[in-house]
């Protein structure tokens, strides 16, 4: 019953999301780094999972140099930007930023697509074959990767994160629905989670719960509720000079064991 009324407010989101015209082309948000230096800027590649060749897109930052770590990002789309082109997904949340900030954007930023949602294993699959392909092919620091999302993928950010907590140095999960049943595996890795307080669609208490149960359970999820109305609030998480350092600032490990008030 709750994948059922998940899966209607998903339709209406989107129907919504139409009619008030769409986003940001993800296509331009892709030609945007044409100019970089080769081997920069949006990249596209193909991996196979499951046996199903799956595409997705990495932004790399235009100084990139092999001989240095550099720290990334996970961003998990919602389900309107699903699908294989590896395109739709850059057009809604963190791409539309990077490519504003291109020029010095310092995250490595991994954008996996999934079919349809990122709540079963296979698409969880999605997301960690994404982050070993780009892992192997330029030099991420595994011990400075961020797990974030929006909608479906703030729902996805709980359930990659806790199944997959030894690879993430945090969450940040935004407007997504709870998952409750993961909140014991959520200890030991550093949140912050984002809800309007207003979203008509995704409720934000479940967002304020998720948090609540977490740290009841010792963990260190901080959680901010916005003031603004309707399902969204993502643009102002990432275009936040506080978020942004506060995830460049991340540990893998580091802070295992602190209490919720330990984190700022």
């Amino acid at each position: 019953m709750r994948r059922t009324i998940q899966g209607l407010c998903a339709l209406v989101f989107s129907l919504m999301f139409l009619a008030v015209g769409g986003c940001n082309s993800g296509g331009a948000v892709f030609e945007s780094t044409r100019d970089f230096p080769p081997g920069t800027g949006f990249q596209q590649f193909t991996i196979k999972v499951d046996e199903t060749d799956r595409r997705y897109s990495v932004f790399i930052p235009r100084d990139y140099s092999p001989q240095k770590k550099y720290p990334a990002i996970v961003f998990l789309h919602g389900v309107l930007e699903s699908g294989n082109d590896a395109t739709k997904n850059l057009g809604v949340g963190i791409g539309p930023h990077v490519r504003d900030q291109a020029a010095t954007w310092q995250f490595i930023t991994i954008f996996p697509q999934s079919p349809n949602d990122w709540t079963s294993p296979d698409k969880q699959r999605i997301c960690i074959a994404a982050l070993d392909d780009v892992s192997r092919r330029y030099n991420v620091d595994p011990d400075r990767v961020i797990l974030t999302g929006l909608s479906n993928g703030g729902e996805g950010t709980w359930i990659i994160g806790a199944a997959y907590k030894n690879r993430f140095a945090a969450l940040v999960p935004i407007a997504g629905f709870s998952a409750k049943d993961c909140c014991d595996r959520l200890t030991g890795i550093p949140i912050w989670c984002f809800h309007n307080s207003m979203d008509f669609l995704v409720p934000a208490g479940g967002s304020s719960d998720m948090c609540k149960r977490i740290n009841d359970a010792g963990g260190n999820a901080k959680y901010t509720e916005a003031s603004g109305f309707g399902h969204g609030g993502w643009d102002d998480v990432y275009t936040d000079p506080e978020v942004i350092k506060w995830m460049l600032a991340q540990r893998r490990g580091a802070t295992a064991g602190k209490s919720a008030a330990s984190v700022p």
